[in-house]
């Protein structure tokens, strides 16, 4: 049950109405004499907004600030008359106000219970949710300082819901619902979440280490710098960390003119100093990508924000090709950045390919920085490339070695490379809003090939709305009665819905650069028809040419035919698809997603349907890569090593992990769908 909270007092006008130090507006000096003194003898909190002319070039129109003061009026003159004097930011939101007085507006919150602490905590919610709103071009303030607990702290959620929704009503634009927003990928990978007390400690580790390696100006003449190492399952608060780092790091390190303009040769910077956010995955790439120009961590796209290839030959020295043409020496390092924080660093690859010319990307990573900061999870390994040696790997996750003490820890791969390790590793569950039990079933599932009984709590729940433990898992007797289930979910309103989707094991064929020559529309599907004895069979029936027809499910429940992800997009052409993650798309409700699209991401409910590469034998899962589409996982490394059976038990791990309150799942392999069925039945067992 939430706590009763009064209402906040929410009021609204135009920053030029301030005048000589004093509001005139009438809706402040028309306040009643409760609320008046709420608004300027109590904190406050504040947002500023400047919309820029809708012909602007960007199509984010706002630009706004969020403040918390214990004098309104005070702060208001101080950002009115002083700060266009020696900010940028506040330079251009004045010359908004010169250009159109009334686009520049003040939206002050105030309310009985506001204290120091309480107001910090409202303005960090508020930075943290206008992040995820699509129309916010800038965020100019980006301090992160949530507080520790404090009375009436009980009371933040409901006020600031309030609040929020106040805000609405009166730009709707600005503040839309909240569900809007929670839905968000920018929202959900934002610097500003609350850090628990294991990832507070884990920053103040990391940053106290780049502090240390920065400031003792000490030449590095080792060959890698130090590396930081964070672990942990799915679901961890890993990216969350690394977010947090991100906007802390690059506000301390890169200063103006740090990371100097790009030079003539591969987009160099003339200087490398300074912190680098790397992340080997398109859609997450683009998200970082955006919460950084909006939080004026760079100016445009690409510049902090990176693949680790781009940061690699950004930082190689440059030699001439035959023909006189610049390219990148990957053996050759040119300087070290300060930091490299990389995300996902378990796909980053581990041998050379056509677009990297190396052998090991975090090595080469950690010849270009002082120190490296990696996410690491080799259960979300899922390509050949990417699989490392095994005694390699032992060693660098320090598998046996005790590290409980943090510091920092001199590894030796068998390859040759020798640096300094120190290990954090994060396990608090935060993606699965579930009980132990539950979570407890779901890894079992994923990372053991095990199927107990299922936690009566999770096949009696009714969603998220009840609490946050009502996690359901539910098997359906068919992928189409799974789908209307899913599409169902999405459509549902209110807060804690979230997005739902479909996801698959990468078993049906998808080509990104071809058509399908089978398919009228040349789109590669996840295709499925029941038999006549009843069992669900792979691809379409004899003599079904159609391909994918919308809203065929309703009509053909023996049939069923999605796009594979992204092939609406191409076929629809939609603008901006490139900037939004795979789920935020409204056209993907009719698709079915992969790891390629999902991994790194979370979803309210995610529908799963397990194709013939898992199967269930002699009581566990186990996989048949004969059964897999999935090359990149499937593949012998050097035409020998083969890695297909733990590369897709990985996938199926991550695939089981993406839901925030529900799994919902139909399995190919008929014992494997027997199986699911027997511990769905209510308190079914073995």
């Amino acid at each position: 049950m939430g706590v009763s909270v009064e209402k906040p007092i929410v009021v609204e006008d135009s920053v030029s109405s301030f005048v000589d130090g004093k509001f005139v507006n009438q809706t402040l000096t028309g306040l009643c004499e409760r609320d008046s003194h709420l608004i300027f003898d109590f904190p406050t909190v504040y947002v500023i907004s400047a919309k820029r002319q809708r012909n602007h070039p960007l199509r984010q129109p706002y630009i706004v600030y969020v403040g918390e003061t214990n004098s309104i009026e005070s702060r208001t003159n101080q950002h009115v008359k002083d700060d266009p004097k020696s900010r940028e930011d506040w330079l251009q939101i004045s010359e908004l106000m010169s250009e159109d007085p009334e686009s520049v507006r003040q939206y002050v919150i105030g309310h009985p219970h506001f204290n120091k602490s309480m107001t910090l905590d409202i303005e960090n919610k508020l930075m943290h949710y206008l992040l995820g709103v699509s129309v916010v071009a800038k965020m100019n303030n980006r301090r992160t300082n949530p507080q520790g607990d404090y009375y009436p702290r009980k009371e933040l959620d409901g006020i600031f819901r309030k609040a929020w929704r106040a805000l609405g009503r009166r730009n709707p634009e600005l503040f839309p619902s909240l569900r809007v927003v929670q839905d968000s990928a920018l929202f959900k990978a934002s610097p500003f979440h609350e850090l628990s007390k294991e990832q507070l400690v884990a920053a103040d580790r990391v940053i106290a280490a780049v502090r240390d390696a920065v400031s003792s100006g000490a030449p590095d003449d080792s060959e890698f710098g130090r590396l930081i190492l964070v672990t942990g399952g799915a679901g961890t608060g890993k990216t969350v960390l690394i977010s947090h780092l991100f906007n802390q790091l690059v506000s301390e390190l890169n200063s103006a003119g740090a990371l100097g303009e790009a030079g003539p040769d591969l987009g160099a910077p003339s200087c490398a100093a300074g912190a680098y956010l790397l992340v080997n995955h398109n859609e997450q790439k683009n998200v970082y990508n955006e919460i950084a120009v909006k939080l004026d961590l760079q100016d445009k796209r690409d510049q902090v924000v990176l693949k680790p290839s781009q940061f690699i030959n950004r930082l190689s020295e440059k030699r001439a090709t035959k023909s006189g043409r610049l390219v990148s020496d990957v053996s050759r390092p040119s300087t070290k950045a300060d930091v490299a924080l990389i995300d996902e660093a378990h796909l980053l690859l581990t041998q050379g390919n056509q677009g990297y010319q190396g052998s090991n990307m975090l090595l080469d990573v950690m010849r270009r920085a002082k120190v490296t900061v990696a996410v690491f999870d080799p259960a979300q390994i899922l390509d050949s490339s990417q699989q490392w040696d095994q005694a390699d790997l032992d060693l660098l996750l320090g598998v046996g070695a005790d590290d409980a003490d943090g510091s920092f820890h001199k590894v030796a791969l068998f390859g040759g490379a020798s640096f300094e390790r120190a290990a954090i590793r994060l396990s608090q569950q935060f993606r699965i809003a579930a009980s132990d039990d539950i979570i407890s079933w779901i890894d079992g599932f994923a990372s053991r090939g095990t199927i107990g009984p299922i936690p009566p709590e999770a096949l009696g729940a009714q969603g998220a709305a009840g609490g946050e433990e009502e996690y359901e898992i539910k098997v359906f007797d068919s992928p189409v009665e799974l789908f209307s289930a899913i599409r169902r979910r999405a459509s549902e309103e209110g807060e804690g819905r979230g997005i739902s989707r479909v996801l698959a094991t990468y078993d049906w064929a998808y080509s990104s650069v071809s058509a399908n020559p089978n398919d009228p529309d040349g789109g590669w599907n996840v295709e499925l028809h029941r038999g006549a004895d009843g069992q669900w069979l792979m691809g379409l029936a004899e003599g079904d040419g159609r391909g994918f027809v919308a809203g065929g499910d309703e009509s053909e429940p023996d049939r069923f035919c999605h796009p594979w992800n992204y092939i609406l997009d191409k076929r629809r052409k939609a603008r901006g698809a490139e900037k939004a993650a795979w789920a935020e798309r409204p056209e993907t409700i009719e698709e079915v997603g992969s790891t390629f699209t999902i991994q790194g991401f979370d979803l309210n409910y995610a529908g799963l349907i397990i194709g013939p590469s898992a199967k269930y034998v002699d009581g566990r899962v186990v996989f048949d890569a004969s059964s897999s589409k999935n090359s990149k996982a499937t593949n012998k490394r050097d035409g020998t090593k083969d890695f297909s059976y733990q590369n897709l038990s990985n996938e199926l791990n991550v695939l089981l992990k993406r839901g925030v309150h529900g799994l919902y799942l139909f399995a190919v392999d008929p014992d494997l769908q027997e199986a699911l069925k027997r511990v769905a039945s209510e308190g079914g067992s073995f």
